[in-house]
């Protein structure tokens, strides 16, 4: 009995030292927290040399003093007058002025994107601070109450460690950060967080929403894939270049836009009007992407002095993974498309800025030649294709310019031209240029028919000529055969072996459709031969009847 009068006697010491140790504690840092606010930004404007502005920090700094004040005006002394009326009334107004404060702070900050988590996370605190107060004041507070708090939190921190994105799990200052997420989250404190899928080039949407004005030291979240950089605003005004992999952001920061490292395929569909006052459209087709190599000595003057901005980006500085960048490039290139470079506010994404780049270019370009010079080079030559001459034109025209911005041109070229197919939708001096570009087009058909017919007519002369030097030589042959065998042969058996070898002639000789040969009929010619055959065998039979 006497060994628990005596921890009795202890515990009651050591609660009512705390009740004054906590006391002063608290009092200490309300005011250590404004002496070192006003010190910070003292120290801060002094070294900016703003010394106008060192009233409004004097201002601020009374004001916190105030702040002070009031807390422990409601929380210590007003509580404190009750205790003659009840002894335990003071505390009893305390906690209820802890609970009111916890949960007010706690919905003014997570009301509006927490839904009810602010109000769980509010009670949930309190009340198991409440029951270890109630288990022995101080003494239950810090070995009950402070290791449940504790073990809910580190088991917090393992979830965050499962639950959201990393880059680099080992990382100690990402677990933090992530630790910080969710446990935020449970709050409704959460700053936005973004998972950037589908369009990278598209402004990405949170994924879980929050107040980037909140003043917290609870970061939000962008997570990116491996070929992806998020350009991040603090603002109005541009404050960095973060990614790929876990991004964290801070007050009043927001993902700009996304940039995707990989190679991009653009096409568009434009009007052009050529040098000869055609109008018609074309299609455009551009393969770039974000610059990756690394320039040497000569690029990097000729761009830094188009573009001060890329001074020193001569290397990429990031070169973890498969897509090395550079964080001053994709600077450059999203400084380049910011509203105030546009002829409006509006914003328009880093890939439709370079296309439109090129569909300004090979408007330019096919505006300074003629149609017929779309399939048909000026300056023609063997192998020569009108089409790539255009691309190259455009390539060379735009290629520094792009990547004075931080992009490296792969391709750019138009292909597929189309006229308006109604005769309403044409106009007069369109009409006229396509009928004399229509005209010259017909003369050259004309021309390539012509010598088509000139040279079928040669291959015919030909053929005939060759088919005559057959029947010559086959009536050479015969008769060179005939006079072998015998040499006293009769006449007939001669003219028999010719009236063969025209036969054969009359087979081969002709073309399809044709009734003459050497101005002598066909038809006439095998009549003779018919009669004549049957004259000889006549007389053949004759000869040799019994």
């Amino acid at each position: 009995m006497q060994l628990l009068g005596i921890i009795d006697w202890l515990l009651e010491i050591t609660n009512d030292a705390l009740d004054v140790i906590l006391l002063w504690v608290g009092l200490t840092a309300l005011i250590a927290y404004t002496v070192s606010f006003f010190y910070k930004n003292f120290k801060k404007l002094r070294a900016k040399k703003i010394d106008a502005e060192i009233g409004e920090i004097l201002y601020q700094s009374f004001i916190l003093l105030a702040a002070d004040a009031f807390l422990v005006i409601i929380f210590w002394w007003l509580p404190s007058l009750t205790v003659k009326l009840v002894d335990w009334l003071p505390v009893t107004i305390r906690w209820l002025e802890f609970l009111l404060a916890t949960i007010g702070i706690a919905y003014l900050f997570g009301h509006e994107y927490g839904e009810r988590r602010w109000l769980v996370s509010s009670l949930g605190h309190v009340g198991v601070i409440f029951f270890g107060w109630m288990v022995d004041r101080w003494i239950g507070i810090l070995f009950l109450s402070t290791p449940v708090i504790l073990a809910y939190y580190a088991a917090l921190n393992r979830l965050a460690m499962v639950v959201l994105p990393t880059s680099n799990p080992e990382d100690p200052y990402e677990k933090k950060q992530r630790f910080k997420v969710l446990a935020a989250f449970t709050w409704g404190f959460q700053l936005p967080d973004y998972v950037v899928s589908g369009h990278a080039w598209k402004k990405p949407d949170p994924r879980i929403p929050g107040d980037f004005t909140l003043d917290l030291p609870f970061p939000g979240l962008v997570w990116t894939k491996s070929h992806q950089v998020v350009g991040i605003t603090g603002g109005t005004q541009f404050k960095r270049v973060d990614g790929p992999g876990v991004v964290f952001t801070g007050k009043l920061e927001r993902p700009f836009q996304i940039i995707d490292l990989r190679n991009q395929l653009r096409s568009s569909e434009i009007d052009v009007v050529s040098k000869d006052g055609i109008h018609f459209k074309a299609n455009v087709f551009a393969a770039f992407r974000v610059d990756p190599d690394a320039w040497d000595e000569q690029t990097h003057d000729t761009i830094g002095a188009i573009n001060p901005l890329l001074k020193g980006a001569d290397q990429p500085s990031y070169m973890e993974g498969s897509f090395p960048y550079s964080h001053l490039r994709v600077k450059a290139l999203l400084g380049s498309i910011s509203p105030s470079s546009l002829n409006d506010d509006t914003l328009i994404y880093w890939d439709r800025w370079v296309l439109s780049v090129v569909e300004d270019m090979a408007r330019k370009v096919i505006s300074q030649k003629r149609l017929n010079e779309l399939w048909k080079p000026a300056k023609d030559k063997k192998e020569a294709n009108a089409l790539e001459i255009i691309a190259q034109e455009i390539k060379d025209e735009i290629f520094i310019k792009l990547r004075s911005v931080g992009i490296l041109l792969l391709a750019a070229r138009v292909a597929n031209f189309s006229f308006p197919k109604s005769e309403g939708d044409v106009d007069e001096i369109s009409k006229q240029q396509i009928a004399s570009w229509g005209s010259e087009w017909e003369r050259k058909k004309i021309e390539v028919l012509s010598t088509a017919q000139a040279e079928s007519e040669r291959i015919q002369q030909e053929a005939r000529a060759y088919a005559q030097s057959l029947l010559l030589n086959s009536i050479a042959e015969g008769l060179q055969r005939a006079e072998e065998i015998h040499p006293n042969l009769s006449r007939y058996v001669i003219e028999m072996r010719l009236l063969s070898a025209l036969q054969d002639y009359i087979y081969i000789g002709p073309s399809d459709g044709e009734e003459t040969i050497d101005n002598v009929k066909i038809r006439d010619l095998r009549s003779y031969i018919r009669e004549r055959q049957e004259y000889y065998s006549s007389k053949d039979r004759r000869e040799h009847k019994p």
